[in-house]
């Protein structure tokens, strides 16, 4: 059994020399016979480093023998081996010696190191995926072919609020009635074990998630399913923003063309209910209907304004403005319909100023302090309006309905005690014609939207079910240099361009009336040669006059520095006008602007060339761009 064993063994004395090898052991440490190996010493011959053997000897004596220690050798070639020693002590008339088995496991501790350093490999791999998937606040999972899970990682914690190992050892139908998805998860998991990789979207936990199932291969055996799963909630509610600013946009877009083209009607029908009007006798049979188209008109002008003001389109003067009086006007104006049990606290800075139009400052803070009247109205509390300095950053905030530039802004806010609103309510309550009161027509706060940005202001909702409501409107804070505008003037005959014949019609009409001379062009390029060849002292230009009109008023300034111009529409205006009449407006409204402008200046309204003369007083001319 010695000589012909497959495993090296042999016997050797204290002082390391050999008494018996076999053939086994010859071939292992690469020499000739047994009698070549015999001549070697292990201390001198065989051990790599003999403190090893003098080591091992220490360890054995005690107890005798040896288990499955390790060492180094030399083979007769030089090469070094790791062996494996399995011995015992046998005592015998020559003295004590040791009967060893070696076992060469060089190749086993290459394998060992190697596999060693693949787990190592693998546990960075694997904590750097972990982390990674933490960060992308992602879980992942492995189930069986009954669906049970096996292992799970990743974000669970963040993501669901359990415990990574929480739901280890369940199956999915266990896992779906303990956190209800909306997708039936056990069907998308079936179709992976089927070879079907399958993405889908749902909610969970308040979460919006987009999983990922796949088959687990192993060979060519599916044995069971890889799911992975992202929480792409942050994506979803900017998707969400995208779209709620595309439909503003959109239905901007449509509220102001239809407000357009409803305030060219309305300003014919005031126009001429006006002219109507200044003909009859005060108790003539015909002037109450005039009176209640002409209340109809301003009333449907409001709307019309507001919808104007929701598409950010309507004109915005630029002047210092206090807040103060515009609060204490606007709660004497609600003192009437203010309940006994709501009351009503200001705290704004006097030395506050910001920089806007007033009329829409006022729409802004009288649509707010009548919502929360209403939110109060059957249960009483109190109404807050605040106002404070505010420098803000540009940053976005939770709260934000509109961002505002980075700057310094008056920030005005009016708060109620109320009941406040549910997420879906405050979600929709800048829609236009969206409304909670039975009598609302739900353009309010679409208006104070448009006037906010239109000033480029900002805009916050802070609310909640049971918590009241706060408002703070950012408007720009008022420099030193912001100067209410100046008062223009000029002189008796006035230029209107327009392209619209009723507008045209009634609005020559109108200033005939009033005493001065007209003349009308339908175009800017007829507007342009008028003024060129006529004795124009005034233009009153409508903005949205196709084409050009928009240039027609800076050409006009820089052929003609003193003439003064009106620019008249229901869309912004630009500062570079002397007067502005929003449409429709009244013959009161053009009677003041005209008597404003006219007299005080009629001397240097001189035209461009005097070979003509003016138009008669109370008659009126067309000229189109076609024939001028």
């Amino acid at each position: 059994m010695f000589d012909h064993s497959p495993i090296g063994m042999y016997r050797c004395r204290e002082d390391g020399g050999f008494r018996y090898v076999n053939a086994a052991l010859v071939r292992m440490l690469g020499y000739e016979t047994c009698d070549e190996l015999l001549g070697c010493n292990l201390n001198r011959d065989i051990y790599v480093d003999p403190a090893d053997r003098d080591q091992l000897l220490a360890r054995y004596r005690p107890v005798g023998g040896v288990t499955g220690a390790r060492v180094r050798w030399r083979t007769k070639q030089g090469r070094h081996v790791t062996v494996q020693i399995h011995g015992h002590v046998v005592e015998s008339p020559d003295g004590p010696s040791f009967d060893a088995s070696v076992l060469d496991v060089t190749e086993m501790e290459t394998a060992n190191r190697e596999l060693r350093a693949q787990r190592e490999a693998l546990a960075t791999t694997a904590s750097m995926l972990d982390l990674v998937v933490h960060q992308m606040s992602a879980i992942y999972w492995i189930v069986d072919r009954e669906l049970r899970i096996c292992r799970a990682g990743g974000a669970i914690e963040k993501l669901l609020g359990v415990k990574p190992g929480r739901f280890v050892g369940m199956t999915l139908d266990e896992v779906q009635r303990a956190d209800p998805s909306t997708v039936d998860t056990t069907v998308m998991h079936r179709r992976a074990l089927a070879g079907e990789t399958v993405k889908f979207a749902s909610e969970v936990r308040g979460k919006h998630v987009v999983t990922t199932v796949c088959p687990h291969i192993v060979g060519d055996e599916i044995v069971g399913a890889v799911g992975t799963c992202v929480d792409v909630t942050a994506n979803h509610v900017l998707e969400r923003r995208m779209v709620d600013a595309q439909r503003a946009e959109s239905l901007g877009v449509l509220a102001g063309g239809l407000a357009h083209d409803f305030n060219n009607l309305l300003a014919a029908i005031l126009g001429n209910a006006d002219l109507a009007l200044r003909e009859l006798a005060p108790r003539a049979p015909g002037r109450a209907p005039l009176e209640n188209i002409r209340q109809a008109s301003l009333r449907a002008a409001e709307l019309t304004n507001q919808l104007l003001a929701y598409a950010g389109r309507a004109g915005v003067s630029a002047t210092r403005v206090s807040p103060i009086p515009l609060v204490d006007e606007l709660l004497r104006i609600s003192a009437a319909t203010m309940p006994s049990n709501v009351h009503v606290r200001v705290a704004i800075a006097p030395e506050l100023t910001l920089r806007g139009d007033a009329s829409q400052i006022r729409q802004v803070l009288l649509n707010l302090i009548n919502n929360a009247r209403d939110a109060l109205a059957s249960r009483g509390g109190t109404v807050t309006i605040s106002g404070r300095l505010f420098h803000h950053n540009g940053e976005r905030s939770s709260d934000d309905e509109l961002t505002a530039p980075p700057g310094t802004y008056v920030a005005i806010e009016v708060a109620d005690d109320g009941p406040g609103m549910s997420a879906e309510t405050r979600h929709r309550i800048f829609e236009p014609f969206f409304t909670t009161k039975p009598t609302g027509h739900g353009l309010g706060l679409a208006a104070v939207l448009g006037i906010v940005r239109a000033h480029t202001g900002g805009l916050q909702v802070m609310t909640a079910p049971g918590a009241g409501t706060r408002f703070v409107i950012l408007w720009p804070a008022a420099s030193p240099a912001d100067q209410p505008i100046a008062q223009p003037q000029t002189g008796q005959t006035v230029l209107i361009v327009d392209d619209e014949d009723l507008i045209r019609d009634v609005v020559a009409r109108m200033i005939e009336d009033l005493g001065y001379s007209a003349i009308t062009a339908t175009d800017a390029q007829a507007g342009l040669a008028i003024v060129d060849n006529l004795p124009v002292d005034a233009v009153l230009i409508d903005l949205t006059t196709p084409p050009a009109t928009t240039h027609l008023a800076m050409t006009l300034r820089a052929r003609r520095p003193s003439l003064p111009i009106i620019l008249c529409s229901g869309f912004d205006h630009d500062g570079g006008a002397d007067a502005y009449l929003p449409k429709p407006f009244r013959i009161d409204a053009l009677d003041q602007t005209l008597a404003r402008l006219l007299p005080r200046r009629a001397a240097a309204a001189a035209p461009a060339n005097g070979t003509a003369s003016h138009a008669a007083p109370g008659s009126s001319v067309t000229i189109s761009g076609t024939s001028a």
